[in-house]
């Protein structure tokens, strides 16, 4: 069909004109018509003599038939349609419909996947064997302080690119005279993997990413460098030799070569390489990430469940107080080693599910459009952190949908590895928009000791291999807003309008903030007030290690400001998100910064407009009515209801108060809470005298 064979721009979908869609929808109801009348035509013969009989009976002869001498006039009666033909002609409009779209995907993915082994990634399949054998060929170096590993580092780096080039510690840093020792040996194992090997790879308007794992040989490490960040800093040390000796390589001439943080998280750098502009290979939009991992065998993951502490309290206070507070649980910590030490099997994993489920690969790569569609880069000229709810965390529920499952008493596999693409992306949309992965934990298997994977981990889906948590360090509301958004694919995917392949897929409002959300805030806030003190006797410790769980000083200050607004605004929205600024270089990312940026996003509920917000009774509930005051200061007032209950509350206007006052409650609400509890005097208009008084 012509809609069909309508060409897909692959590096610009999110730029899909409105007049091209008007334009698509035309011609897909021109198509409907046409088709309805091919299928109206093509019934058994006998039928087709009845409606031909019917249609001379109902032929007029004119609009007033005259008869007889006396002139008198007959209209004629035309007959409806049956139930029956109008039900047929409802399923023939679905079913090409239905195909339409199926045509339409296929269109999407032949213009967007990314084959490994193609004419088109010819450049960069040569460009990764010789990543291959210049990381196969690096030099190692012998054991040394971290002292003289640093000022190697700086050295080499400044022969290689002209400046020093520091080791990317993670935050905290080895503390000075630390007994450690670092070494350098090139990779035992170098493969490609992630989504490009896997043919799940797509190109759209951003670029993608193609990973490559380099193994560290099991000889560099000891048994417990899993403990206070032994682990890491041998890492960090790997990571920026490989960057000095790819940049002493050809490659350099080929490449930008810098560092840069995986998911956002200090303890997690990897080698980026950058293909220049002025080479082929930009063209195709990609980006080599080297990612450092071990051998499954390297390290005890058995001791690195998500229930236990590896970073102790008086390593992160730099003392030798082993009694200083209680210990809490790392579960963040622990999944960023286990993570390293299972790339390739969940890369066998994954292998094997695209064996069995031939569409696999390809839903996959449709849920991954479907995703990036709906990830906010940027706002203005300011660029955001990359959200931690990733490509991976979709293809290992998709796999969870396809294999084995066992969840609240259902086992069994969810979807049909017979399924085409587009049943398997529909099937995980519908499970994502009812799923809560805040409420429910999800397992592959039964082999995980789900009582390790408590609270303490947050959202949980537990691998194939039963050690870690898939859903790790993604926070609370960028679930909320995927369910949210595959609520609202789940409906445009079973409305059949002629349009729902655009609202889908080629949308761009859903990457403008201000399409996005019903309200937008933007902060800039003075972080210090809100990270633990580090050092000396003011230093809470307890504060300290767990800012340090979220393995970057912005991403923790970011969930608190999620979790204030979530908890305040309930009743009043459906989602608040909460975006952070990135940094313009790599070395503002790797530590807090004065002054940050954050966006926050608000989308409205059914009870936004309600004047009273209850709290909780005194009485009843005094633990709760002493948060609700924290919230709210002075704004919440004890009130006596017409039940004879009395509760905290807080009011916000008379019944008189206008519809459009109304419908600025809550971002007045938010600037309130924002003034009182961050500093920030965001959108000074939307507040009264008497909340800014209370605020202060």
């Amino acid at each position: 069909m012509a809609a069909g064979k309508r060409k897909l721009a692959g590096a610009g979908l999110a730029t899909h004109s409105t007049k091209q869609s008007r334009h698509d929808q035309a011609r897909v109801e021109a198509d409907d018509s046409s088709n309805e009348s091919m299928l109206a035509s093509d019934d058994s013969d006998a039928e087709s003599d009845s409606s031909m009989h019917d249609a001379d009976e109902l032929k007029l002869t004119g609009e007033n038939h005259e008869s007889g001498a006396g002139g008198s006039t007959e209209r004629s009666k035309v007959r409806g349609a049956t139930n029956a033909e109008i039900m047929a002609l409802n399923e023939a409009s679905l079913l090409f419909k239905s195909n339409l779209f199926k045509l339409q995907i296929d269109e999407l993915l032949s213009e967007t996947l990314v084959t490994a082994g193609s004419k088109v990634t010819r450049d960069l399949d040569a460009a990764l064997k010789q990543i291959r054998d210049v990381l196969a060929a690096m030099d190692s170096t012998k054991e040394m302080t971290v002292d003289a590993a640093t000022n190697l580092v700086r050295k080499l780096g400044k022969q290689a690119t002209g400046h020093a080039v520091a080791i990317p510690f993670p935050d905290p840093a080895p503390a000075a005279g630390l007994a450690l020792k670092l070494a350098f040996e090139a990779p035992d194992v170098v493969n490609v993997v992630g989504s490009y090997p896997l043919g799940m790879a797509v190109r759209t308007q951003r670029l993608f990413n193609v990973d490559v794992l380099a193994q560290m040989p099991a000889q560099m490490f000891q048994e417990r460098d899993y403990m206070n960040y032994r682990y890491f800093y041998k890492r960090a040390f790997f990571v920026a030799m490989i960057r000095v000796q790819l940049h002493a390589s050809a490659l350099h001439e080929l490449f930008d070569i810098e560092f840069e943080l995986l998911r956002s998280d200090t303890r997690l750098p990897v080698v980026v390489l950058r293909p220049k502009s002025d080479t082929r290979l930009s063209k195709l939009g990609c980006v080599v990430r080297i990612q450092p991992s071990i051998a499954p065998d390297t390290l005890p993951l058995r001791r690195l469940t998500p229930d236990r502490n590896h970073v102790r309290a008086a390593y992160v206070a730099g003392t030798t107080d082993a009694d200083l507070v209680a210990e809490q649980a790392t579960p963040q910590y622990n999944a960023a080693v286990v993570s390293d030490a299972l790339q390739l099997t969940h890369m066998k994993y994954l292998f094997e599910t695209n064996e069995q489920c031939t569409e696999f690969g390809r839903a996959a790569a449709l849920l991954r459009v479907w995703l990036g569609q709906r990830t906010v880069q940027h706002i203005g000229q300011q660029q955001l952190m990359a959200p931690r709810i990733s490509g991976f965390a979709l293809t290992m529920v998709l796999a969870w949908l396809v294999r084995s499952v066992n969840s609240g008493g259902v086992t069994g596999a969810r979807l049909s590895s017979s399924m085409d693409a587009h049943q398997l992306f529909k099937g995980t949309i519908e499970f994502l928009a009812a799923h809560d992965f805040n409420q429910g934990a999800l397992q592959f298997g039964t082999d995980a000791d789900m009582t390790a994977f408590g609270a303490q981990s947050g959202a949980v889906l537990v691998d194939p291999s039963a050690s870690v948590n898939v859903l790790a360090g993604v926070q609370p509301w960028e679930l909320d807003a995927l369910r949210l958004h595959a609520q609202q694919t789940a409906l445009d995917l079973n409305h059949h309008s002629a349009n729902h392949f655009s609202r889908v897929f080629l949308s761009a409002a859903l990457t403008d903030v201000t399409a996005k959300y019903d309200h937008v805030f933007r902060l800039e806030i003075d972080m210090a007030p809100f990270l633990a003190v580090r050092f000396g006797s003011d230093m809470n410790v307890t504060a300290r290690a767990a800012e340090l769980e979220h393995g970057h000083p912005v991403v923790a200050v970011q969930h608190r400001i999620a979790q204030l607004l979530s908890t305040a605004l309930a009743r009043q929205t459906r989602l608040v998100a909460v975006h952070a600024g990135a940094d313009a270089s790599f070395d503002d990312r790797i530590k807090a910064t004065r002054r940050h940026v954050f966006v926050v996003g608000v989308v409205t509920s059914s009870d936004a407009q309600r004047l009273v917000d209850l709290g909780p009774s005194p009485d009843a509930q005094p633990q709760d009515a002493a948060q609700f005051r924290t919230l709210w200061g002075d704004r919440a007032e004890l009130r006596r209801f017409r039940d004879g209950s009395i509760r905290l509350a807080t009011v916000w206007g008379a019944n008189a108060m206008p519809l459009e006052q109304r419908a600025q409650i809550v971002p007045r609400m938010l600037a309130f809470l924002l003034r009182r509890h961050f500093g920030v005097l965001a959108q000074p208009e939307l507040l009264h005298a008497d909340d800014q008084s209370t605020a202060d």
